[in-house]
């Protein structure tokens, strides 16, 4: 997907008009009146119900109805409920009902595993009821829900272990900073990244001279996110993104998946509110992976990603490419998909986030890096591949 390509253009183009003549939507009018107020982009084109919020308020940014139509009705564009449900999912567990956490946490000890007690729904409770499910040959949701507190009742009356009374929480623990991802940092994952670094030295020199970020942490940041390029997600980005987008538009379309946590208004209207911020946070991204699209000649609606949108060499969200990105080649466009632009927007990146010339303690080299993923498992693999790619010059 490099962005020397004037000649997918014409391609893109006749896609378009391919589109818009399937679905009738050639001559239509645009434009609404409504309550006296200014004239408003409205959605035709057929493109099915479940997108007609999100293709209205893409309108409403000055999407043409082309662009909307192309995007829309393009078969790649599936509704998926699972990234908003995971998100939802995730907020309610941490955020929501910690005394039915904290209840499941209790019981679960008493059953016999090992947890920590603190009515916070974070993975390592999620991961523990997964546990719990599988021994128990249930579906391994890893809901906190009124249905998992059920069984866990259940499984109480006949497989109680340990008396509550017996927790103690267990002592804070240093951050580890020497676990890493062993399939990134073994021996022959070394070798494949130095061969990769070696090759492209002259690019990362390059970039290096014009941020003062060192090449091999841009590398290894590549290589951590897509094995240097060989795998760049298999998720189509656009449609995960419109799907989040969808249920900040109807709640409806999202709430099947999250039912077994919603028996109430109360943890309803939460849901609900937590489906609107994320869903408006996901259109955001969307209107930029469309941008960033169409202005390469790429089809939007084809490009692979993360469960929520991150794409390109470096699983770059969307709206970083404004913030961020770097025509690296210089042919006058920045494009993630492009392993130059990508080298550079990674220097850029990490620049703007505190990277700085000379020497940095590893204390201010783990906060930039913090900066592009929150995990410690993560900062301690791209400095160990970093160093490691150091020693190789």
């Amino acid at each position: 997907m490099n962005t020397n390509s004037s000649k997918y253009l014409p391609l893109l183009a006749l896609t378009l008009a391919s589109v818009l003549l399937a679905s009738g939507c050639l001559g239509v009018t645009t434009t609404t009146q409504g309550g006296g107020g200014p004239s408003q982009p409205t959605v035709a084109c057929g493109i099915p119900d479940v997108w007609r919020g999100p293709a209205a308020k893409l309108a409403q940014r000055g999407f043409s109805q082309a662009q909307l139509a192309a995007v829309f009705n393009s078969p790649n564009m599936r509704y998926t409920s699972q990234p908003m449900a995971a998100k939802l999912k995730e907020l309610y567990g941490i955020y929501y009902r910690s005394d039915l956490t904290r209840e499941l946490q209790e019981k679960l000890y008493q059953l016999g595993y090992d947890i920590l007690i603190d009515g916070r729904g974070g993975s390592g409770t999620q991961n523990t009821i997964k546990r719990f499910q599988a021994d128990r040959g249930l579906p391994q949701t890893g809901d906190i829900s009124d249905a998992t507190l059920a069984a866990v009742n259940k499984a109480l009356r006949t497989d109680r272990k340990r008396a509550l009374s017996s927790y103690s929480p267990p002592p804070a623990k240093a951050p580890n900073r020497t676990a890493t991802y062993e399939s990134f940092t073994n021996a022959q994952g070394l070798a494949k990244i130095r061969a990769f670094y070696l090759a492209d030295k002259k690019t990362f020199d390059r970039m290096s001279r014009q941020f003062q970020v060192p090449g091999e942490v841009a590398a290894s940041i590549m290589w951590i996110e897509t094995r240097y390029g060989d795998f760049f997600g298999t998720h189509k980005a656009a449609a995960n993104l419109a799907s989040m987008a969808a249920a900040s538009s109807d709640f409806n379309v999202v709430r099947e998946a999250v039912r077994e946590i919603n028996p109430d208004r109360e943890s309803e209207a939460f849901l609900k509110d937590y489906a609107r911020q994320r869903g408006d946070w996901a259109l955001n991204e969307l209107a930029a992976l469309m941008r960033y699209a169409f202005d390469n000649g790429h089809d939007p609606t084809n490009i692979n990603g993360s469960i929520y949108g991150a794409i390109g060499w470096g699983q770059f969200m969307p709206s970083n490419l404004s913030k961020f990105g770097v025509d690296g080649d210089g042919d006058g466009r920045v494009d993630l998909f492009n392993k130059t632009d990508a080298i550079f927007s990674i220097g850029q990146f990490l620049k703007s986030h505190g990277w700085k010339p000379g020497t940095m303690t590893e204390a201010e080299r783990r906060a930039v890096i913090m900066k592009y993923n929150k995990s410690g498992i993560y900062v301690n693999t791209v400095l160990y591949v970093a160093d490691a790619l150091k020693k190789s010059k």
